[in-house]
């Protein structure tokens, strides 16, 4: 598999039990679907992954997964400044150099944030929890 950014052939490695395509020459790293999430212990690659890729912006990088498709440069989380390119029909990303790191504190994040929302919403819901 080429890599999307550099044309360089991404190795496949094996991390956290998850196998990766990473780029030696530009340190890119191309998640599969499902393979983000499960990398960053969360229950989704990126947040409203149809929105994110309706509302991205087109690229000429290709898919290496998919012929005939390029990647599209969207927003991780909605008012985040973090970009990540996904690709719209295997619904892979890649992530550039030093991008993981800022995915990983988003997603933990973001998911404790809903888990503390749901969980005052059940204390409420039962009467526990007034605000």
């Amino acid at each position: 598999m080429n890599c999307p950014k550099c044309s360089a052939e991404m190795a496949p490695f094996t991390t956290e039990g998850v196998e990766l395509d990473f780029c030696e020459k530009c340190s890119g790293i191309w998640f599969d679907h499902g393979e983000l999430a499960f990398y960053t212990e969360t229950t989704e690659d990126v947040p409203s992954m149809d929105d994110a890729i309706a509302n991205g912006d087109s690229t000429d990088c290709p898919c290496p997964r998919c012929e005939d498709i390029t990647l599209v440069e969207t927003a991780f989380i909605p008012g985040e400044s973090l970009l990540v390119d996904i690709c719209p029909g295997c619904k892979g990303i890649f992530l550039d150099r030093s991008e993981l790191a800022k995915v990983q504190s988003l997603s933990v994040e973001r998911d404790v944030l809903r888990k503390v929302g749901r969980s005052v919403s059940e204390l409420q819901d039962r009467g526990y929890l007034i605000l």
